[in-house]
């Protein structure tokens, strides 16, 4: 027998613009989604949904347990 552990950590992470200002436009949201959710993968992370308002982001993301949350 062998112990194990299992590690199943979700965020919710949110990014808003300077002064929440509305800069975020739906000509770019796509892309802009589709960078964020690059960059997590890169990271070894899971983007489980993207989706926001022109002046804010919101990010369902699964970590891998050994990266700090302020690292990714």
């Amino acid at each position: 027998y062998m112990p194990q552990s299992f590690t199943n950590l979700i965020y919710h992470i949110v990014f808003s613009t300077k002064n929440r200002q509305p800069f975020i436009k739906d000509d770019v949201k796509s892309r802009l989604y589709d960078y964020i959710g690059g960059t997590i993968r890169k990271q070894g992370g899971i983007a489980l949904a993207i989706n926001g308002m022109s002046d804010h982001v919101h990010i369902l993301v699964k970590l891998r347990a050994d990266k700090a949350v302020s690292s990714v």
